[in-house]
């Protein structure tokens, strides 16, 4: 027998999916989130709600919580479920009824839970600091909580650059780059074949790259900002001058200093500085001419007559024409900065000036393939600017390489990753022809992009090899746009929090997460003494350097 079937009426039907599609919508904004720097002080009210929200933007932006689970035992969970009922029993947060003994209790409490449960973490670039009340009258004491990872890190003996920079100054040849706690860099004395290079940080780009416009000193044609004669001679400010003899004499004065001025970006220095220019953009050669010329053209151009100074006009300034000097000198001021722009020429050569020694000396010879040998110095390199991985970093690759492996946040669960996406190696285009022996000292004071540069380069083959301590561990990536990544945060949190939490996730390119153990030496050499580091800062010609002895016993012997 046949079934009926039942007809629901449309109306039905579309409540039905109304209802159902309102009911996602609650359920959708009862998993909402709130981004990390909307909470506010008015979200705080209790040390309860201090750790729910520390506790939140853990979970939502850590990156590492699949290894604190594997390898520590973390069960981010559980340390809500443990330490949250901890933190509601704290009454004294935000009450100024109570006396300063409970306050200063709970707050020292407090900081006793939240180093044990921050101690754990890995991440050696991880630290939060989490404001907290010490008395009835308002006061507020401000702890940085980092883990262990990162303590030991700190109490580590490390090489110093400003230590480093005392005694092996003096090691290098004559001719040497040295900047006094920045770049120290030469041949060393002991053995001319052996190149030494070492810096402080990673901000060798910002500070030593030149980098120039593709032109300069030459406006599009019918650009606004120039001042023409025909502008001034029917200049209505310069037409207003009664006395006929001034106006012709202003006239011709002003109208001459606009020719000079004019005169400069045609002359035979500005045109050997283009010229220069041109072979720098295709070779990064800085030679011996392009610096003569671009000192003498720099030379001229402050030796132009200064338009904008009172007493260029002399006599020729007077209650009459200074409404016409006035407009004379507004209009100089859009043809000079504006139309011609002399300041990016006279900027740009400055740098040519200052920066060439880095070419001349480091960046042109190793292109060349002078250097034979090398020992890279990164012992106690804290890291610093990513683009000097292109800078500096590919300019000793010869090949494609992978180097290591990358993860960001996906989704806002703790386990929500992107899957491991491989990091490259890539020859630069002014890099060194063929590989050479290149020996990298480390120390645990060697971090970040330190680390990036050490396993990039060992990345290319036996040649090179690590000398010293092992590197800090501290891999993962940074960054403080929090539209660009969904992980990590570098931003403060209510008035309470402060987190310094990177973004992503790293692991060797065999596959291990070095975070807090850092890049194994291929040579290791136990860190300096105290002993040892008292005679560095104290008797630096007297310091026998034990890492560096076997760099360069080790780097002779290829």
């Amino acid at each position: 027998m046949r079934k009926k079937i039942m007809k629901i009426p449309f109306w039905v039907l579309s409540f039905f999916l109304l209802m159902t599609s309102l009911g996602s919508c609650v359920k959708d904004d009862e998993l909402s989130i709130t981004e990390p720097t909307r909470y506010t002080n008015a979200d705080v009210k209790s040390y309860a709600d201090l750790f729910k929200i520390f506790w939140t933007v853990m979970d939502q932006r850590y990156a590492y919580f699949y290894e604190q689970k594997k390898t520590g035992g973390m069960d981010w969970n559980a340390v809500y479920h443990e330490y949250y009922p901890k933190f509601a029993a704290l009454k004294t947060f935000g009450r100024s009824t109570e006396n300063d003994g409970d306050i200063d209790a709970d707050q020292k409490k407090a900081q006793k839970y939240f180093e044990e449960i921050i101690n754990p973490i890995m991440d050696v670039h991880f630290y939060v600091k989490i404001s907290m009340p010490v008395s009835n009258n308002g006061i507020i004491g401000t702890y940085t909580f980092e883990g262990n990872a990162r303590k030991k890190v700190g109490a580590a003996n490390k090489y110093y650059f400003d230590l480093k920079y005392n005694y092996m100054k003096d090691k290098l040849a004559e001719g040497s780059l040295l900047s006094e706690s920045e770049l120290l860099a030469g041949n060393l004395k002991s053995n001319p074949d052996i190149y030494y290079f070492s810096f402080a940080e990673f901000s060798l780009a910002k500070n030593w790259k030149i980098n120039l416009k593709d032109r300069y000193l030459s406006p599009d044609p019918g650009n606004s900002s120039l001042l023409t004669v025909a502008d001034i001679e029917k200049s209505t400010k310069l037409n207003e001058i009664k006395d006929v003899n001034l106006r012709t004499k202003v006239k011709n004065f002003t109208i001459g200093i606009l020719n000079q001025w004019n005169a400069f970006p045609a002359s035979d220095e500005v045109k050997t500085f283009k010229d220069q220019l041109a072979i720098f953009k295709t070779s990064e050669i800085i030679s011996d001419a392009f610096i003569e010329t671009t000192k003498k053209a720099l030379t001229k151009s402050k030796n132009l007559i200064a338009y904008n100074k009172e007493k260029t006009y002399g006599d020729l300034l007077t209650n009459e024409s200074g409404a016409y000097i006035e407009w004379f000198v507004g209009k100089m001021n859009n043809h000079v900065n504006y139309g011609y722009v002399f300041p990016h020429f006279q900027n740009s050569a400055m740098e040519i000036i200052s920066r060439a020694p880095f070419y001349k000396k480091f960046l042109n010879p190793l292109h060349k393939g002078d250097f034979k040998k090398i020992i890279i110095d990164l012992r106690s390199n804290g890291g610093g600017m990513l683009i000097d991985a292109r800078f500096f970093s590919d300019r000793f690759i010869t090949q494609n390489k992978i180097w290591g492996y990358q993860r960001t946040k996906e989704g806002n669960g703790q386990f929500n990753y992107t899957p491991w996406v491989p990091t490259y190696a890539n020859p630069h285009q002014f890099g060194i022809p063929s590989n050479i022996p290149i020996a990298i000292l480390t120390d645990k004071g060697s971090v970040s992009m330190a680390e990036i540069t050490t396993m990039m380069l060992k990345s290319q083959g036996n040649q090179v090899v690590s000398i010293g301590d092992y590197t800090a561990g501290g891999t993962a990536g940074l960054s403080s746009d929090l539209d660009e990544f969904n992980g990590g945060i570098i931003d403060k949190v209510t008035g309470y929090l402060q987190f310094y939490m990177p973004l992503m996730a790293f692991k060797n390119a065999d596959g291990q997460v070095i975070e807090g153990i850092g890049v194994k030496p291929d040579i290791y050499v136990t860190p300096p003494t105290d002993a040892e580091i008292n005679t560095m800062k104290n008797s630096p010609s007297a310091f026998i350097d034990r890492v560096m002895n076997e760099a360069i016993k080790y780097i002779s012997s290829k």
